[in-house]
């Protein structure tokens, strides 16, 4: 099972791009979540920012917090995680 460091390790070798804003990793079911945001385009570099790490087998997918999720959790863990409580 992959820790967040070795989540953390590869969303950055996913998106290795300066311009980028990552959050998280929060802890979600099977998966370590993250909101990667394009701070270079500042319309549409935060739709749809969500993705995942699976912790198991280390892959990165894109992640819907609408149709993956439960979209009231998941934006608690960020709160709580940008606040320092998770």
């Amino acid at each position: 099972m992959l820790t967040s460091e070795q989540a953390t390790q590869a969303i950055t070798k996913v998106f290795p791009d300066s311009d980028l804003e990552i959050t998280g990793p929060v802890d979600y079911q099977s998966v370590y979540l993250f909101r990667v945001i394009d701070t270079s385009d500042p319309i549409e570099g935060s739709w749809d920012p969500f993705f995942s790490v699976d912790k198991q087998t280390g892959e990165v997918r894109d992640f819907s917090i609408i149709t993956d999720g439960d979209q009231g959790e998941i934006i608690q863990l960020f709160q709580g995680a940008s606040n320092g409580t998770t």
